[in-house]
C-alpha cells in the first residue's frame, strides 16, 4: 500500500511539473507573435516597401549612366551604289541634373513619407502588444467565467437536490422544485456557453502566435489596481501630443503632402541638366563619298527644358496636390483632437476601473455575507428557496465582476500608455511578473 501511494505521489508530481513547464506566460506568447503574427509581418513589409521611395526620389537627383549598342547589316543588291556593309555602334551617355525643383521636393516628400511609415510601423508594434494582451486576458477572463459558472451550477444542483428531498417529506411545495429546476437548467446552459467561450479565446491566441496553446499562467490574487501616475489628466494629454505615434504619422504625412504640392507647383520652372556622350562606330565599308565613318565621337551638352503647354495636365496636377495637402492638414487636426480626447477619456477610464476593482472585491464579501444570512433565514423558514438561489447567483456574479474588473483595468492602463506613446515591450515584462505559472489556466 505504501508503494502504491509513493507511485501515485510521484505520478502526480510529474503531471504537475509537466503542467508548469507547458504553461505559457504573456511574454512567451508575445515573443511568438513578434515572429508569426501576419498583421505585424504585413506592416513590416509595407514599411520596407515605403522606405524604397526615398532611394527612388534620390535617384532622380543623382548621375544617370546608360549604355547602348546597335548592330546593322546592309545587303546591297546594286553593285553600282555600294557594297554590303556591317556596322556596330557603341554608345555611352552620362547625365546629371543641375536644377530640378520638382524632383528636389519629391525627394523631400519621400523622406517625410519614410518617417511617417516608420511611425506607422511603430504604432503597429504597439498595437500588437495590445492585441496580445487582450487575447491573453480574454482567455483568463473566459476561464474565470467558466469556473464560476461551474461552481454556480454545482451549488444550484445541490440546492435542487435538497429541495427535492424536502418536497418528498412535505416540507416544501412542488413550485419550489420547479423554480429551482428552471434556474438550474439556465445555469447549465450558461456553463456550456462559458466552456465554448474559453475554447474560442484559446483559438484567438493561435491566430496571433501561429501555434496552439493549452495552459497559460494565471493572474496573482495580490495584483493591485492603482491610479495612473501622474494622476493629472493634462499631463497624459501632453504625453500624447508629444509621443502618440499615429499623431506623428499624420503630421509627417501632412508635411509630405506640402512637399508634393510644391513639387507640382514648380513643374513650370525650367530644368537644367548636363550630359556627356561617347560613341564608337565599327564598320568594314566606306560611305558613298569615299570617307569612312568617324570611329569615335564624344560630346558634352547643357540641356534646358521647360514645359510650354501640356493640355492642362500640369495645372490639374498642381490643383490636385493642393487639395491633397489641404486634406492632409485637416486629417492632422482631426487626429490631434481625437488624440487629446482619447487621452482624457482613457485616463478617466483607468481611474474608474481602479476604483471598480476595489468595489467589486468588497462586493464579493458583501454578497457572501448576504447569502449566509439568507441561508440561515431559509433554515428557520423566514426566507424561501428562491431567495437562496438569488443569493447564490449574486455571489458568483460578484466574483465574475471582480475578475472582469481586474482585466478591464489592465487593458485600459495599457491603452492609456499606447495613446501617450509610452507603451513598450517592457510593459509586457512588468505585467508578466504578476502572472503565476502555478495558477494553471487550462484549455
Amino acid at each position: 500500500m505504501l508503494l502504491i501511494t509513493r507511485v501515485f505521489v510521484a505520478a502526480l508530481t510529474a503531471i504537475l511539473l509537466t503542467t508548469l513547464v507547458q504553461a505559457d506566460s504573456l511574454s512567451d506568447i508575445y515573443q511568438s507573435a513578434l515572429q508569426n503574427d501576419p498583421v505585424l509581418r504585413a506592416a513590416r513589409a509595407t514599411y520596407m516597401a515605403k522606405k524604397e521611395t526615398v532611394q527612388q526620389g534620390r535617384a532622380v537627383l543623382l548621375p544617370q549612366l546608360s549604355a547602348s549598342t546597335t548592330y546593322r547589316e546592309t545587303d546591297n543588291k546594286d553593285a553600282s551604289t555600294g557594297a554590303n556593309s556591317e556596322t556596330t555602334n557603341y554608345s555611352l551617355n552620362l547625365s546629371q541634373a543641375l536644377f530640378n525643383m520638382p524632383a528636389w521636393f519629391q525627394f523631400q516628400s519621400a523622406k517625410q513619407m519614410d518617417q511617417s511609415a516608420q511611425a506607422d510601423f511603430s504604432a503597429h508594434q504597439q498595437a500588437l502588444i495590445i492585441r496580445v494582451s487582450e487575447a491573453y486576458f480574454n482567455v483568463l477572463r473566459a476561464h474565470n467565467n467558466m469556473q464560476t459558472r461551474k461552481a454556480e451550477e454545482r451549488a444550484i444542483q445541490r440546492q435542487l437536490e435538497q429541495t427535492r428531498e424536502r418536497f418528498k417529506v412535505g416540507l416544501l411545495p412542488i413550485t419550489d422544485v420547479y423554480e429551482t429546476q428552471a434556474i438550474f437548467d439556465e445555469t447549465a446552459v450558461n456553463s456550456l456557453e462559458a466552456r465554448g467561450a474559453l475554447d474560442i479565446a484559446f483559438a484567438q491566441l493561435q491566430v496571433l502566435s501561429g501555434r496552439s496553446h493549452h495552459v497559460l499562467a494565471g493572474l496573482k490574487d495580490e495584483f493591485a489596481a492603482i491610479d495612473p501616475k501622474p494622476l493629472d489628466a493634462s499631463a497624459w494629454v501632453d504625453f500624447a501630443l508629444a509621443n502618440n505615434l499615429q499623431l506623428k504619422s499624420s503630421q509627417l504625412a501632412k508635411q509630405a503632402s506640402r512637399s508634393t504640392a510644391k513639387a507640382t507647383k514648380y513643374e513650370f520652372l525650367p530644368q537644367v541638366s548636363v550630359s556627356a556622350n561617347y560613341s564608337k562606330n565599327d564598320s568594314d565599308t566606306l560611305q558613298d563619298n569615299g570617307s569612312s565613318h568617324p570611329p569615335e565621337q564624344s560630346s558634352i551638352s547643357l540641356n534646358l527644358t521647360m514645359p510650354i503647354h501640356s493640355g492642362g495636365l500640369i495645372s490639374s496636377q498642381r490643383r490636385q496636390a493642393a487639395f491633397q495637402a489641404t486634406a492632409a492638414e485637416e486629417n492632422f487636426i482631426a487626429s490631434k483632437r481625437n488624440t487629446m480626447q482619447s487621452a482624457r477619456s482613457t485616463h478617466q477610464l483607468v481611474i474608474t476601473n481602479a476604483a471598480r476593482v476595489k468595489a467589486r472585491k468588497q462586493a464579493i464579501t458583501s454578497a457572501d455575507s448576504a447569502l449566509k444570512a439568507t441561508q440561515a433565514g431559509y433554515e428557520v423558514g423566514t426566507r424561501n428557496v428562491v431567495d437562496v438561489l438569488v443569493g447564490q447567483r449574486t455571489l458568483y456574479q460578484a466574483k465574475r465582476n471582480y475578475a472582469n474588473a481586474r482585466y478591464d483595468y489592465i487593458l485600459s492602463m495599457m491603452r492609456l500608455k499606447e495613446i501617450a506613446g509610452q507603451l513598450s515591450p517592457k510593459d509586457i515584462v512588468e505585467l508578466d511578473k504578476w502572472l503565476e505559472r502555478n495558477i494553471a489556466i487550462k484549455r
